[in-house]
């Protein structure tokens, strides 16, 4: 079975527009690549070689759009229980070690960027969180060992 995508609407609907563009690409490769073999010999013709290496590319990113699309779902759409961290919430927690509070966004692996404050439920922080209710302590294992957490503040927007 193909692994789902969670993403924001905002960010599917980017993801869409990707696709479009990439297949006009495709459109003016397509002419690009039919010019060029008029031009006659193709075994020395580099703007032909270049045309149809690009047009590889072009293809394989559509592919990979285009399945990335069709295991999509939207997270605004998810109906989740809003009394416990789930994917779309937005999280408060406090490292016990040292009282540093980080606020997230928790998201689907394609939108993640915990320097812009979007966590993948993939990573081993949002692996504890999932499921908690505010308030509540969580401990995670981290490549520089067990840490507590205690989700401060839980919100979604």
């Amino acid at each position: 079975m193909s692994e789902t995508f969670y993403l924001s609407r905002k960010n599917y609907e980017k993801l869409r527009e990707e696709l479009d563009a990439l297949k006009k690409i495709k459109a003016q490769l397509s002419e690009e690549i039919g010019e060029a073999a008029r031009q006659g010999d193709l075994k020395e013709n580099a703007e032909y070689t270049a045309a149809k290496e690009k047009q590889a590319e072009t293809l394989s990113k559509i592919n990979d759009l285009e399945i990335r699309l069709r295991n999509t779902r939207i997270t605004d759409d998810l109906d989740v229980d809003r009394s416990e961290a789930r994917i779309g919430a937005t999280v408060t927690i406090e490292d016990l070690s040292d009282g540093e509070q980080s606020v997230y966004t928790l998201v689907g692996s394609m939108e993640s960027n915990p320097e812009a404050g979007l966590l993948s439920v993939k990573t081993p922080i949002a692996t504890g969180l999932l499921g908690c209710k505010e308030g509540q302590i969580f401990e995670v294992a981290l490549p520089r060992g067990k840490r507590k957490y205690k989700l401060v503040k839980l919100e979604y927007k």
